[in-house]
């Protein structure tokens, strides 16, 4: 074989090969594409993964706002609370025969503008009869507490519920 010939034959497997790489290249794209996805998908997705028995931020009271921390931020919330039910029925004067130690369950949410409602209110039948108003005195004072800040999840406000024992002992 002569050198022109050599020259010839690898101009042509040059050639082959460009043309083979050029329709793979062309033939290929399809592998680069994504897929898409179209919104409500990607939303259905989202919400599966979501937890709704878990808020980000819990609800708080003026004096809890500067705590950051999740965990503290709940005991805050729950223990200023559960002082300011007690100071709504504090004056209120029990009279007993008999040594109270009962806890209440009472049943209340925060909704998403901060607003705070006691739905239900689980006790004693006897505690209920020695102390027929002691449930409207619990509604009185969760009543009168002031509008706070809501509970948020991924940012966005969301109404929570919760239950908040209430321990009534004689002294």
């Amino acid at each position: 074989m002569c050198i022109f010939q050599l020259q010839k034959y690898n101009f042509k497997i040059m050639k082959y090969t460009f043309y083979v790489l050029v329709l793979f290249v062309l033939t290929s794209c399809q592998y680069f594409e994504t897929d898409k996805i179209s919104s409500d998908t990607f939303y259905q997705q989202e919400i599966k993964t979501i937890s709704w028995n878990d808020v980000d931020q819990f609800p708080s009271f003026s004096s809890c706002q500067h705590i950051s921390e999740k965990q503290a931020s709940k005991i805050c919330f729950e223990n200023t609370l559960v002082s300011k039910i007690y100071a709504g029925f504090s004056s209120k004067h029990f009279v007993s025969t008999r040594a109270i130690k009962d806890t209440l369950w009472a049943a209340i949410a925060v909704s998403d503008k901060g607003t705070i409602t006691l739905n239900t209110l689980q006790m004693d039948s006897l505690t209920g009869a020695r102390f027929p108003e002691l449930s409207s005195w619990i509604k009185q004072s969760i009543d009168s507490i002031p509008a706070l800040a809501p509970a948020h999840k991924r940012g966005v406000p969301v109404a929570v519920a919760f239950s908040l024992p209430i321990v009534l002992q004689t002294k």
